[in-house]
């Protein structure tokens, strides 16, 4: 099952417009997110408002990341499609559940910055995109913009577990 993140569907998209999972565990937290923090559900709406669609996965980022934005983009049917990725496997599995959270809205902040602009269509047009933004000696690219995010949510969710998750532990 796939869900939209705690916001609802644009009006006609028949409910395929915004963030994602295939897997369980990360929907909850993209749910999470989207309860407790209003930066968080801020960068889903952005995702909707500029017709993309970002899978949140679990997997292994290249470069010795814990977490990334892909550097590919698939355009169809109107929509540009992002996948990030987090490594719930390796360093995130011992990092705190709300961590995690403000991990996927700091890549979540990265997806934003490519959809706001309409001619990222492509993974090259994004790798040149952020080579011109956030040009670096190595070969990943990170913006004060994303940084912010992940810090802003990270304050946001507090330090206990989200209301989410406690009514999703009390099941």
């Amino acid at each position: 099952m796939l869900i939209l993140a705690g916001l609802p569907a644009r009006a006609g998209t028949g409910g395929i417009a915004g963030v994602r999972s295939t897997d369980a565990a990360i929907r909850e937290m993209l749910d999470d997110g989207a309860w407790e923090s209003p930066t968080f559900r801020g960068l889903i709406g952005a995702v909707i408002a500029h017709d993309g669609i970002v899978y949140v996965e679990d997997g292994v980022c290249l470069h010795s990341v814990h977490a990334c934005l892909l550097m590919n983009v698939t355009a169809a049917g109107g929509y540009r499609i992002l996948q990030i990725v987090i490594d719930r496997q390796g360093v995130m599995a011992h990092r705190r559940r709300l961590d995690v959270i403000a991990t996927i809205g700091h890549e979540l902040r990265h997806a934003v910055e490519v959809l706001s602009e309409p001619a990222i269509t492509t993974g090259a047009a994004l790798f040149h995109f952020y080579s011109r933004k956030a040009g670096t000696s190595n070969p990943t690219f990170e913006t004060p913009a994303a940084i912010d995010a992940g810090l802003r949510i990270r304050r946001e969710l507090g330090r206990g577990d989200t209301f989410v998750w406690e009514q999703v532990a009390a099941r």
